[in-house]
């Protein structure tokens, strides 16, 4: 009777956790569709225990990333490396959990560079969003972050 009682044990537990994997793998694939609204991203880089790794699409030009970014964004056009200027290009890490940064939170290359990243969000509603929600932001050329007490941000 006890030999059954384990079985049965080991049979439920096997079961909960193909449960609980299914249930992540399913939460995840919902959380790289749906965007992170402003409000939520400013939360999350407030906190300095979450790392998030800011990746903007737009050109690198006058009319989008010079002209207004937000603060930490690594530039990054049309998910092209040849295109991102040179400090830029050695900043953008695939594993890091990354928000894409688009004009209005659609672009043709967001869908391909989402698979370049393991974890992978879209600013709902882009820099637009960002600028009417009031956050905080940024002009002119990419300067990588420096390296400080904390090894620096992303």
């Amino acid at each position: 009777m006890k030999r059954f009682e384990e079985l049965i044990y080991v049979a439920a537990m096997a079961l909960l956790a193909v449960l609980l994997f299914s249930e992540g793998r399913r939460s995840a694939a919902l959380d790289a569709r749906e965007g992170v609204t402003p409000k939520a991203l400013y939360a999350l880089l407030s906190n300095p225990q979450v790392k998030v790794q800011l990746v903007d699409l737009r050109a690198y030009d006058d009319d989008h990333y010079l002209d207004v970014h937000v603060p930490g964004a690594v530039p990054w056009p049309d998910c092209d490396a040849a295109k991102a200027p040179e400090a830029a290009r050695e900043r953008v890490y695939p594993y890091v959990t990354t928000v894409l940064i688009t004009d209005d939170g659609t672009s043709p290359a967001l869908e391909a560079c989402r698979g370049s990243f393991a974890n992978a969000r879209v600013l709902a509603g882009g820099m637009a969003a960002w600028s009417d929600a009031n956050l905080p932001e940024d002009t002119g050329d990419y300067s990588p972050p420096k390296n400080a007490a904390g090894g620096g941000c992303l």
